[in-house]
């Protein structure tokens, strides 16, 4: 496991399944926003071989992971 600092990173890692956790290990976070709700997407090199988890979305205002 990655060591998050703050209690929002360390509250989505907790609730993200194998993609979500795979993504915030390997990726970088970014912040968009979608519908006026703040969330951290996490997108990582093209050249890893699991792609499912690119691109995951973390809504930091309803504390879910986005599809």
């Amino acid at each position: 496991m990655k060591n998050f600092r703050s209690l929002e990173m360390k509250k989505a890692y907790e609730k993200g399944g194998f993609r979500e956790r795979f993504a915030m290990e390997n990726g970088n976070r970014s912040t968009v926003f979608i519908n006026g709700h703040k969330c951290y997407k996490f997108t990582y090199s093209k050249n890893k071989e699991y792609q499912d988890a690119n691109g995951a979305l973390y809504d930091t205002e309803t504390k879910l992971w986005r599809n």
